[in-house]
């Protein structure tokens, strides 16, 4: 009997993955009571002497202390130390050293703001021991990926080595590039698609205010947002806004047509037992589940795998995560988290950003964050009949008024910017920087 049951587990769990399950992995995440807002904030990691990039050996030490100091898990790959994990919250170091903190979830912005202040500050500390610095800004200001060694995490090194064969600018995306994500909880399926499509139509819009990375390569670029710029340029197939059917459809749409977006996307590896089968594109994950791959059948952990190779702006998983914005300093990125809460949390609020921004195809998306790349939000929205500088600020109007009024002074700063037509970006380059060292000195003045 025994064996029985065991032969029938095991034919079960042989059976090929399906869409359906995907989709209840979806609908399992649905949240109910409180609705949270989880932060993950890039840093770019410099010797603080030279602002070349930082020393891994530096950074792991930095890991390690910050463990101790804080009773972590240290989290290792391939036998090095990459970050340190505690229940929801951990830090981790990105493909080029970018340093990365994830915060644990919380509903009030007061609680991000004091959560994230705590842990920058033992980081700084310990950075100042080993004389690295932690800039909150989108790009390598000095040092460009060839002079950029990798963190010799197996992800990164198969990322590494196939991404720059369908995306001319993966190398700078990977090892040069800091970026501000905030991630939110959805209560049904069509809530959300709403909140993905809500925050697709604000890319390029919010992509542009929050731009914060001309310099690079120890000079001025043509661009207020090269990190943008990048990520544009980083396979189309897996980046930017690829699943245009969701966006361009007004009604209908469902976890499915998610899945069936991400499942078109060429895979990169599976893990099986500990070792990674580097499939380089050969498949879409449509195809593995359907034929299979060698001996490998499709599992629900594979998805995930794959889902999280898929990068564009806004990214369904168990959370809503929203990906497009160039590192900002502390407050910058609670202005992000802000932005987002006062839209995200109320439908009346999506409605009204759905409602401005119908006139908006796909298409037009991409080539507007394309142009908040460039000029950041100094252009026209023909479709709009209004500038960009416009747009953006009816949108955090919007934001603004659907907070709740003990929070709203977080948009505060960037209002006043808008009204005076100016991004992040602006105040870099008004100032007349345009190199790594002034850059850096002028960051450690609002950081």
């Amino acid at each position: 009997m025994q064996n029985t049951l065991k032969s029938e587990i095991e034919k079960i769990l042989a059976l090929p993955l399906t869409k359906r399950e995907i989709e209840e992995y979806y609908r399992g995440n649905c949240k109910k009571g409180t609705l949270k807002i989880g932060l993950e904030y890039e840093r770019v990691s410099l010797d603080s002497r030279t602002y070349e990039p930082a020393q891994y050996n530096f950074l792991s030490e930095i890991i390690r202390n910050f463990a101790l100091m804080n009773n972590w898990e240290l989290i290792v790959d391939s036998n090095i130390i990459i970050g340190a994990k505690d229940g929801f919250s951990s830090i981790s170091l990105e493909p080029g050293g970018q340093f990365e903190i994830s915060l644990e979830p919380k509903q009030n912005l007061d609680d991000v703001l004091e959560n994230l202040n705590h842990y920058v500050r033992q980081l700084d500390k310990l950075g100042e021991f080993y004389n690295i610095m932690f800039l909150p800004y989108g790009i390598n200001p000095k040092a460009t990926y060839p002079d950029i060694n990798i963190v010799k995490k197996k992800r990164y090194e198969i990322m590494a080595d196939y991404l720059p064969k369908i995306g001319k600018l993966a190398p700078v995306m990977m090892r040069e590039t800091a970026g501000v994500q905030v991630n939110f909880d959805y209560v049904s399926e069509d809530d959300a698609i709403l909140k993905l499509k809500t925050a697709a139509y604000m890319s390029p819009f919010v992509t542009g205010f929050y731009a914060n990375s001309p310099v690079r390569g120890d000079q001025l670029t043509k661009h207020k947002s090269f990190r943008a710029l990048a990520w544009k340029y980083t396979g189309y197939d897996r980046c930017n806004l690829f699943y245009s059917n969701l966006i361009n459809s007004r009604m209908g749409q469902g976890f499915e047509d998610y899945i069936n977006a991400i499942t078109n996307v060429p895979m990169l590896y599976i893990e099986r037992n500990g070792r990674y089968i580097e499939l380089e594109g050969k498949i879409t994950f449509k195809d593995f589940m359907q034929r299979g791959y060698m001996n490998y059948s499709a599992t629900l952990d594979d998805y995930l795998l794959h889902s999280s190779l898929t990068f564009p702006d806004v990214r369904l998983k168990n959370c809503i995560e929203i990906r497009n914005h160039d590192s900002q300093n502390i407050l910058g990125a609670l202005s992000v988290c802000a932005l987002y809460k006062g839209i995200l949390h109320n439908r009346e609020a999506m409605g009204e950003i759905i409602d401005f921004l119908k006139p908006l195809r796909h298409e037009d998306l991409e080539i507007l964050g394309l142009q908040s790349a460039k000029y950041g939000l100094n252009f026209m929205v023909d479709k709009l009949n209004m500038g960009a500088y416009d747009a953006a600020r009816k949108i955090f109007e919007i934001s603004r008024k659907y907070l709740p009024e003990n929070e709203r002074d977080y948009l505060d700063k960037a209002l006043w910017l808008l009204q005076n037509k100016k991004c992040v970006a602006d105040i870099i380059l008004e100032k007349g920087i345009s190199d790594a060292a002034s850059l850096c000195e002028y960051l450690k003045t609002i950081s």
